[in-house]
C-alpha cells in the first residue's frame, strides 16, 4: 500500500513472474504464500526457479490453468550458469508485466536479464531482499544491479531498506511470516554466570565488544577508552569484554589484563555480548555480525566510518574511529541513562525481527505491484 493509504486497482490481466533461485528461508516462505495468493486472485503466474522449488509451491488443480513453471538453473549463491539464466528471463520479459525477484541474487539475475531489452518492453521488477555483506565484493555487485533495475525493493530488515533508501524509487520493509535472522542465535548462560565465569565483580558496568583484535584505529581508540573510562567516572567501575578474535588477541590479553579489560573466550561470544550493559559495534567483528548484535537486543555505540553506521540507524550512536573522548561519551551517556539503554535496545531488535502478519502478504504485494505498474520508468 502507498505511503498515502490509497488502494491501487491492479489489472486483471496483469501477468506475474516471481523469480527465485535455490533457496529456503523466510523469503521463499512468502514467496509461496504469494505465488498462491496471486493465483487465487486470478492472476496469471508464472514462477522461474531452480528445479528443487519447482513443484513444491502446492498449487491446486483448479488454479492450474493459469500457473505455469520455467526451470532456472541459478542456485543460491552466483555460479557460472549465470549468464544462461539471466538469458532465460530475458526471453520471458516481453510476456510478463511485473517481475517479482525473491531474494538478491534472483534479483540480480532479473536485473541482468533486461540487457538488450528495448525499453518499452522492460516488465517492473519488485525485488525481496534479505540481509547481505556490502563489505563483499560480489553481494555489494549484486546490490549495484539490483539498485539501477528495480523499481521497488523489500528489505527483510531495516539496514538493507537504509542501503536502498536513495536508490531505488520504492522501498519498504518486507513483511515475513518470520523474521530474517539466525535463530540459533539463543542465549544459554544466565548473565550472572556470565559475568563470574568472566571475573567481573558485582555492581560492575560490563561493556562487550566483538571488534577483530589485529591492529586498526578503532581497536586502539577501543582500548583506550577501556583503559581511560575509570579515571574520568566516579562510582561503580567499567571493564571492558573482548570478544573478537585475530593476531593481537594473545598480546592484548596480556598487555591489558591490569587495566580493566577482559579477552573472552571466543566460544562464548553470544552469552557475553548478551551479558554486557553496552555493546560496541565495529566496521570489523569477528564472530557475530551486526545483525547478530540486534538481535540480542543491547544498547550500542558504533565506532567507525558514519557511512556503515547506518546499519544501525537510530538504535546506535556513531563515533569516529580515531575519537576517544566521542566513545567515553557516548558510553557513559548510556550507563547513566538506563531509560535510554531500554529504549536503544528496543529500537535494534526491531531492526531485525520487526514482522507482519502473513495472512495479508499476497494483497498486500498486489497493490505494490499497482503502485510500481503505474509508476513511470526511472
Amino acid at each position: 500500500m502507498s505511503e498515502s493509504g490509497e488502494v491501487h486497482p491492479l489489472s486483471a490481466d496483469t501477468r506475474i513472474l516471481h523469480v527465485l533461485a535455490e533457496t529456503t528461508g523466510p523469503v521463499v516462505e512468502v514467496a509461496k504464500l504469494a505465488v498462491l495468493g496471486h493465483l487465487r486472485a486470478g492472476f496469471k503466474v508464472a514462477v522461474a526457479a531452480h528445479r528443487s522449488l519447482l513443484g513444491t509451491f502446492g498449487v491446486p488443480e483448479e488454479l492450474a490453468d493459469n500457473f505455469r513453471e520455467i526451470e532456472l538453473a541459478a542456485r543460491r549463491r552466483f555460479t557460472l550458469a549465470d549468464p544462461n539464466t539471466a538469458f532465460t528471463l530475458h526471453k520471458y520479459y516481453q510476456h510478463v508485466d511485473i517481475v517479482h525477484a525473491h531474494g538478491l541474487h534472483a534479483a540480480t539475475l532479473a536485473g541482468l536479464a533486461f540487457t538488450g531489452l528495448p525499453a518499452r518492453l522492460h516488465p517492473k521488477v519488485v525485488a525481496t531482499v534479505e540481509s547481505f555483506d556490502a563489505a563483499n565484493v560480489i553481494e555489494k555487485t549484486g546490490a549495484e544491479i539490483v539498485g539501477r533495475t528495480a523499481t521497488a525493493i523489500l528489505g527483510t530488515t531495516e539496514p538493507v531498506v537504509d542501503y536502498f533508501g536513495e536508490k531505488v524509487p520504492v522501498v519498504e520493509r518486507a513483511e515475513l511470516v518470520h523474521p530474517d535472522i539466525d535463530v540459533d542465535l539463543t542465549v544459554r548462560t544466565p548473565r550472572a554466570q556470565v559475568r563470574k565465569e568472566l571475573g567481573v565483580e558485582e555492581g560492575t558496568w560490563m561493556v562487550a565488544s566483538p571488534i577483530a583484535l589485529r591492529d586498526h584505529t578503532a581497536l586502539a581508540t577501543v582500548l583506550d577508552a577501556a583503559d581511560q573510562i575509570n579515571t574520568k567516572r566516579p562510582g561503580r567501575p567499567v571493564v571492558t569484554v573482548l570478544t573478537g578474535t585475530g593476531k593481537d588477541r594473545s598480546t592484548i590479553e596480556s598487555a591489558f589484563a591490569d587495566r580493566h579489560v577482559i579477552v573472552a573466550p571466543a566460544s562464548d561470544l553470544v552469552d557475553v555480548a548478551a551479558a554486557a550493559d553496552v555493546v560496541i559495534a565495529s566496521e570489523t567483528m569477528t564472530g557475530l555480525s551486526h545483525e547478530d548484535l540486534m538481535q540480542l537486543s543491547k544498547p550500542a555505540v558504533f565506532i567507525g566510518n558514519t557511512r556503515r553506521a547506518g546499519i544501525w540507524g537510530a538504535a546506535a550512536k556513531a563515533v569516529a574511529a580515531d575519537d576517544t573522548d566521542a566513545l567515553l561519551s557516548e558510553i557513559n551517556h548510556l550507563i547513566d541513562d538506563p531509560a535510554g539503554r531500554g529504549s536503544q535496545a528496543v529500537a535494534a531488535k526491531k531492526r531485525v525481527i520487526d514482522v507482519n502478519n502473513g495472512a495479508a502478504i499476497s494483497a498486500t504485494l498486489l497493490d505494490l505491484y499497482a503502485e510500481v505498474a503505474e509508476s513511470s520508468d526511472s
